[in-house]
Order: structure tokens, then sequence, then C-alpha cells
């Protein structure tokens, strides 16, 4: 699962809301790096051309599966960044 790290973006001197949202997306969630370990998921540094924030989160034991109870984790632990109106987060 791709994701953005905010110390990198803050680091880059850009606003993480904006950052997140340009040009494409129109909101975010996010959760921490250890609730993500804690489901014994990856996460880790991983950039691309385009996006020098860019992270990842890889599934455990297969990178690039999550177990229905860590997908049911993630969505615990997220909590909205920039939020979308009249959705919630299930």
């Amino acid at each position: 699962m791709s994701v953005d790290l905010e110390a990198r973006i803050r680091a880059e001197g850009h606003d993480p809301k904006i950052y997140v949202t340009t040009p494409v997306f129109t909101g975010s969630v996010f959760f921490k790096a250890c609730d993500v370990r804690a489901l014994a998921l990856w996460i880790g540094y991983d950039p691309l051309p385009d996006n020098p924030s860019h992270g990842e989160v890889w599934g455990s034991p297969r990178p690039n599966r999550f177990r229905r109870d860590q997908v049911s984790g993630l969505q615990q632990t997220a909590k909205w960044y920039v939020s979308l109106q009249d959705v919630e987060i299930r």
C-alpha cells in the first residue's frame, strides 16, 4: 500500500495536507507507523522519481497481500487527515 511520509514532506518544506491532496486526490487518512507495525505489517521509505516522500506498507508474510485482520486493524486505527464531507471511515 502506498503512503506519503509526513516527516519527509515537512522536511522538504511542503504542507502535508496540500501535498497529499494535490493534484488528483481529495481526501486522505493517516495512521501511525507503530500501529502499522503492531498489525505485523512492514512500513518504510520507498521514494519514487516523482514522489520523494513516498513510502510503502507491506504485508507479512506476503508483501503484496494483507490478511483480513490487518485490513480491519488499519481501518480501526485510521483517522481523517483531510476529510471528505459526508464520508465516514469504516
